[in-house]
């Protein structure tokens, strides 16, 4: 019979592997390894794996190829990434002992259809296990970009970009944070419930206003105050953009680009859902759980539709939310599997969407009215770039500058930064553009 941690590595094994031949976003992928696995403690500990497998991806690798005969690029998808779940078990994990993750790993290779391998992997772990020590990263201060990149498991492209804005060290805090748990924050609906009951109810550290981390994620996810639309899952950098736009009850909005929903709540919630929110989308799915998200939090005011973000409609709107899409490289800590799929030679096509999609939204605002385009993104290319592109070449547009409206936030200056291992949450950029009236 197996043993139950035996469940969640089988579990584990077979959704990085599919991960592997198709580059999904493992969220999705997590959704169905939650249905696959009856018990709870076996989808925590699967859900450790998955996740801490790809945060660690790159010195996982680095680590096997001190050890193994064969190149690491030569491995069987399937051998490498029981070797790397493996390692994580007895270099990150605490939970599991050395011996255990080496006996479990070689039967999940017999088991998994590797069984030929099972000798390389029991070599590699068991040697690792001896001579941890064995295990050199490049020179810290020769090759600084390149022992980052390694030993904190982020893309080397990545790494020199931030090196080269932000300094070493600021560098080394943002790989260091996105290494770390992301909590689980919630939003109140507080035209739903209270801070007080929310807190009498669930188990909460209070954060900035209508803000809590969630001390037990699960609790709060399965609660009644989750399915009566008390509270809504959201980070607190990603607020900004909304408290930026400042929507009034009785106005016209349009957010651009909304599903799955987080900051047009956001938006219903501060106009006291008085008023209209066009949301719009191009993602049928997405949409969905736009509504779904709408209808949990019995909002009235938010109107779903069909739209590409790139061409007009005609509708003139009192503001405009401009949530493009972009890399994200701000929520790498929330999503360990975006950073393997990025590239640098993706940014030309990301930024003539982002282009395309703000000259169409603010042709949807009235004169006088107020824009705000936001991105979970820390590349300058996506962010300060667009703005200041699309000014440049907009005579009715003028950056209001965010401090103006945020005087209080010390993340605030022109725009809206926020940076992970700087500041609470993850790496957010906004900006606020008012349509000057002819």
């Amino acid at each position: 019979m197996k043993r139950r941690d035996d469940l969640a590595r089988t579990a584990a094994l077979q959704l990085l592997d599919s991960w592997e031949g198709s580059n999904a976003p493992i969220d999705d992928l997590l959704s169905d390894l939650d249905g696959s696995l009856s018990d709870d403690r076996d989808r925590r500990f699967a859900r450790q794996l998955v996740l801490g497998t790809l945060r660690w991806r790159l010195r996982l690798d680095w680590i096997i190829g001190h050890f193994s005969r064969r190149p690491v690029d030569e491995l069987d998808t399937r051998v490498l990434n029981i070797l790397r779940m493996g390692i994580l078990q007895i270099s990150v994990l605490d939970r599991v002992p050395e011996r255990a993750a080496i006996h479990t790993s070689v039967e999940l290779a017999k088991r998994q259809g590797v069984r030929s391998a099972s000798g390389l992997i029991n070599a590699v772990l068991r040697s690792f296990q001896r001579e941890p020590h064995r295990v050199q990263y490049p020179d810290p201060e020769a090759e600084s970009a390149r022992h980052l990149s390694l030993y904190y498991s982020h893309p080397i492209w990545l790494v020199e970009r931030w090196m080269k804005r932000w300094g070493l060290e600021k560098t080394r805090d943002m790989l260091i944070r996105n290494n770390e748990y992301a909590p689980l924050w919630l939003r109140l609906n507080p035209l739903r419930s209270t801070s007080a009951a929310l807190c009498a109810e669930l188990r909460l550290e209070p954060g900035p206003e209508n803000y809590f981390r969630a001390l037990d994620p699960r609790q709060a996810l399965n609660s009644a105050a989750f399915n009566k639309g008390h509270f809504q899952v959201q980070d607190p950098s990603a607020g900004l953009a909304v408290a930026l736009l400042d929507p009034q009850p009785g106005e016209r909005v349009l957010d651009a680009c909304s599903a799955p929903g987080g900051k047009t709540a956001q938006i219903a919630e501060r106009m006291l859902d008085k008023g209209l929110i066009l949301a719009a989308d191009l993602s049928h799915a997405r949409l969905r759980l736009l509504r779904e998200n709408t209808q949990r939090l019995a909002l009235h005011s938010i109107h779903p539709v069909t739209w590409d973000g790139s061409v007009t409609s005609g509708n003139l709107f009192d503001r405009v939310l401009v949530d493009a899409p972009c890399s994200g490289t701000g929520t790498l800590g929330r999503h360990p599997d975006a950073r393997w799929n990025r590239a640098p030679e993706q940014f030309p096509l990301l930024i003539e969407r982002q282009q395309s999609i703000l000259a169409a939204a603010f042709a949807q605002l009235r004169p006088g009215g107020t824009l705000v385009y936001s991105t979970c993104s820390l590349e300058h290319m996506e962010n300060e770039a667009i703005v200041e592109h699309f000014i440049s070449h907009t005579p009715d547009a003028q950056i209001e500058e965010a401090h103006r409206s945020l005087p209080d936030d010390a993340r605030v200056g022109r725009y809206v930064q926020t940076v992970p291992g700087q500041h609470l949450g993850d790496g957010a950029f906004a900006a606020r553009i008012h349509k000057v009236k002819s």
